[in-house]
């Protein structure tokens, strides 16, 4: 999804169009709501979710792709988080590279 569309036309895109009605009831939400939602050119967040799990994508990606998250946030993995999954030589390398990168 371009960062110019709407969570509308990411729904259209994973759909591949499906009629209000179809979204409707693999995803769960009331007819009158998605129809709503169509005319404001919106989703709410529980809905992108829904909609996410009643065409099996995963529920993260679909809020990365209609930018309620980002992918930093999507990956829960920071700081020192990230640094349990490197090796010890993997950090060695890194902290080679930045001593010499100050030179």
């Amino acid at each position: 999804m371009d960062s110019n569309e709407s969570p509308i036309e990411w729904l259209k895109q994973i759909t591949h169009s499906d009629s209000i009605n179809k979204i409707s009831k693999r995803s769960d939400i009331p007819y009158a709501t998605l129809y709503k939602r169509f005319k404001m050119d919106d989703l709410a967040t529980d809905e992108i979710i829904a909609i996410a799990r009643g065409y099996g994508i995963n529920p993260v990606d679909a809020l990365v792709k209609t930018h309620v998250l980002s992918e930093e946030e999507a990956s829960g993995i920071r700081g020192a988080n990230a640094l349990k999954l490197c090796s010890i030589q993997e950090i060695a390398s890194e902290i080679v590279r930045r001593d010499e990168s100050k030179s």
